[in-house]
Formats: C-alpha cells, structure tokens, sequence
C-alpha cells in the first residue's frame, strides 16, 4: 500500500452529500440528452420507463445502502468487492470501474454539454465549436475538485435547487396547459412495440441513476458518521430526484404527445422546444439550468471518480503511478488522480465526438459503459452476504433475496440487449461495452500475475478498519 496522507475527515454532512449525488445525477441535463436515448425505445411509454428504472435501482441501490452501514472508504465499489471476496475480485472491480468511470465522464459531461450546446443552433455543430466546450467543462470540473468538497457542494447546492425548482415549475406548466390530454396510459405499454424496447429503454433510465450510489459511498472518508448519514443521503436523493424526473417525463410526454414521441428522441433539443412554447423566460431559465446541471455532473462525478482512483493508487493496482496516490496538502484533496481522470476522460470523448459527433457520441459512451457499471454492482451485490455472514450480520431479506432480485435485472437487461442489440451504432457500443468484461478479467490475471501481494491485499482499507489499527 502507498504511503499517502488522508483526505480530510469528518467534513461532509447529509444534505451535502445528497446534492454531490443531484449533481450526479443532473435532472436537468438529463431532460435534455439522456431522456431522448430513453425516448428512442419507450416512445409514449417513457414515464413508465423511467417509473421502472426508479424501483429497479433501489433493488441496486440496496447492496450500497446495506455496505455504508459496516464499511465506508473512498474505494465504494470497490472495497465493497474486496470486502466480501477478497484482493481479485476488488482487483476484478477496480478494472471495471475505471472502465466505466473515464468512459460515463468523458460521455455524458463533456460531449453531453458540448450536444445541448450545439444544438441549440444548429450551425454551431462543428468540431471547432464542441471541442472547446468539451475541454473548458473538463478544466472546470478539475478545478473545483482540486479545491475541495465544501466549495463543489456550495456549487451543487446553489445551482441544484435553483435547477428542480425550474424543472418542476416547467413540466407543472405544460401538464396544466395540456388539459384533457393528460392521461394514465403513458405509464402503461400502450405506446410501446415489445418488452425488448422497454429494455433497452431501462438501460438508459437506470443510467440516470448509477452514479447516485457511487458518488455518495466515494465520500465514505470525508462523511460525518458515515453509518448514519450515507444511508439517509442515498435515500433521500432517489426520492427527490426520481419524483422529478417522473414528472418531467411526464410532461414531456404529454406536452409532445404519447404517439409522436418517435420524433421527441430526433428533435433538437425537445424538451427546450417544449419550454420555449411556455414563455420565454422558463425558456432561458431551462437553458441556463441545463448547463449548469452539466456542470454539476462533471463536478460530482469527478469528485467520486478522484477518490475511487485515489483508492487504487493507495493500494498499488491497477499499474498505477504513486503519485495518483497522494493528497494535496492544503486542500486535502486527491487532486492528482483528477488530473489523471481529466486527460484521460477528454482525449476518449474527443475521439467518440470526433468518429460519431458530439450527440451520437456521447450516447454510444453511455451505452458502452453500462455494462461495466452493471458488473460492477453485480459483483457487489455477490460479496454483500458473504461479507455480512462473516461479520455475523446476514439478514436473509436483505443481504440476500434483495441483492439476488437486483441482479435478476441487470443481467436480463444486459441479455436482453445483447441478443438483440439493435443497429448500427448502437449495437457496435453493446458489443464494445460487453467485450470490456471479459478483458477486465484477463487484465485481473495478469496483474496478479506480476505483483500477487498487492492484488491479494487490494480493496481491504476502510475507516471501519482503520480505527482497529494500532496507533
């Protein structure tokens, strides 16, 4: 393990760390990229789309809620892993998460913003207009990590509020000025082809989603009582952000109408089209809070994804360099590893941007790395009882039935989509982000292989532990 000095204990509360998480999950950002990758095979179903990946993702989100009460450390996932099955299959999960972890920044942070952008006109589409928004959201997102959490979440917190507020305000609008138009049946498969588009549809819906676990247990180190407020955080963020997110869909739909939602997922920008019916000013409001809800997720996810990376330098996997490792020394924070995250996460983005544009880019990265993120709370969700028998804590519902329904979802949509993949380019990113499985293995042996102290020992360290040590 790298000698490295602590990140700053004791310096993150609850309401905090649920609005680390809303950024993360980016309601609004959401509404404007994500939600039409949702659109594209839920159609008029959308609502329910999004009401499925709600409750799928507390089945998921369980496994996290369930560690955060025994084991909390800026590895999240990934100690979780090692926690339960030891070095390897932390090792296994560290793979897979740095995987998943450049290729979701890269995508929906630096090409998702560069997308709403340009589209917004759409003669601002070249190269020469996304790549400078890609780099400077990048560079910013570095900056505001490197200085420190209380100064991301004073951010988060101001522009997040503000953000909901817009959103529901918005969607309450259209709902109203839709009269008797509204109806019940988007939350049925009334408006849907078949269960394979639901599922591809849940792909995107739960995404909206995976990071709220990740970005909250990352700060597992720099928590107050991380066995209290973690929990409480994970949970009040699905529940303020799934209310959103399910009315905003709702309106949308509604507002566009259940049968021509085929051409909302082709629209420039739909949900600001929608807005821009209202009044004009909701409709500078959007945007604004838009951009702003990109920046949010840059900010969280570098955050999390600073301190995941950080834990694998700190454990010497992954062939990374001691320097990741270390902490500033004024502002405590693992401002290496974002640097590191920052280059590596544009220069993939740039490439995606560059071979499929901007929008269609970003959508295939997200695609792409649903499956590591898939493995990755699978694996979890395995280590979860074998972890809790060993400290006496098994609980049959739990520990066990919960986490095997989550993962009974993730692997009929992760089956569901690879045997009928779609077309081109979408099926190209299924078979990419399927493929990164196997090499994520193949990966694990060889570094095991070449320093088999370190990968046995990988994914052990937590404040849990680290209380036990002798001084």
């Amino acid at each position: 393990m790298v000698e490295v000095d602590q990140l700053k204990r004791n310096s993150l509360g609850g309401f905090r760390l649920v609005w680390q998480a809303m950024g993360t999950l980016s309601v609004a950002a959401d509404a404007a990229y994500l939600l039409t990758g949702v659109v594209e095979y839920a159609l008029g179903a959308t609502p329910l789309a999004l009401l499925l990946g709600v409750f799928a993702y507390l089945f998921i989100m369980n496994t996290g809620y369930q560690f955060s009460k025994h084991v909390n450390s800026a590895g999240s996932y990934y100690t979780f892993a090692g926690k339960g099955l030891g070095g390897i299959a932390g090792t296994f999960q560290a793979w897979n998460m740095a995987f998943y972890g450049l290729i979701g920044y890269g995508s929906f942070g630096f090409l998702g913003l560069a997308a709403f952008i340009t589209l917004l006109d759409p003669a601002y589409k070249g190269i020469v207009f996304w790549l400078p928004v890609a780099f400077f959201a990048a560079l910013i997102s570095f900056i505001f990590t490197h200085r420190g959490m209380k100064v991301s979440t004073d951010y988060q917190i101001t522009g997040g509020v503000i953000e909901v507020a817009v959103l529901l305000i918005g969607s309450a609008l259209i709902i109203i000025h839709a009269g008797n138009l509204n109806t019940l049946a988007v939350f049925t498969t009334k408006y849907v082809s078949g269960a394979s588009q639901l599922l591809f549809a849940m792909i995107y819906s739960m995404i909206l989603y995976f990071g709220t676990t990740v970005s909250i247990t990352a700060m597992g180190e720099e928590a107050v009582s991380p066995q209290k407020t973690i929990k409480k955080a994970l949970i009040g963020t699905v529940i303020l952000s799934g209310i959103t997110l399910i009315i905003v869909s709702y309106a949308f739909t509604i507002g566009w109408g259940p049968s021509a939602m085929a051409s909302f997922a082709t629209s420039p920008d739909p949900g600001i089209i929608l807005f821009r019916k209202l009044n004009p000013v909701i409709y500078i409001l959007l945007i604004l809070v838009t951009v702003n809800s990109f920046m949010g997720y840059n900010i969280s996810v570098s955050n999390a994804d600073s301190r995941i990376f950080y834990s694998f330098a700190r454990d010497g996997i992954l062939f990374l360099p001691e320097s990741i490792g270390r902490i500033h020394k004024k502002y405590k924070t693992p401002s290496n590893a974002a640097l590191a995250i920052f280059a590596f996460s544009l220069v993939i983005a740039i490439i995606f941007g560059v071979l499929f544009g901007p929008v269609k880019g970003g959508l295939m990265m997200l695609l792409i790395n649903a499956y590591a993120a898939y493995v990755e709370h699978i694996i979890a969700s395995i280590s979860l009882p074998v972890m809790m028998r060993r400290i006496h804590k098994f609980k049959v519902i739990e520990h066990l039935i919960i986490p095997v329904i989550g993962i009974v979802i993730l692997v009929i949509i992760m089956a569901g989509t690879v045997i009928s993949p779609g077309k081109y380019p979408e099926n190209l990113a299924v078979y990419i982000g399927i493929s990164w499985i196997p090499i994520a293995g193949i990966l694990t042996f060889i570094e095991y292989k070449i320093h088999p102290d370190k990968v046995r020992n990988a994914a052990k360290m937590s404040i849990e532990e680290e209380a036990l040590e002798p001084k």
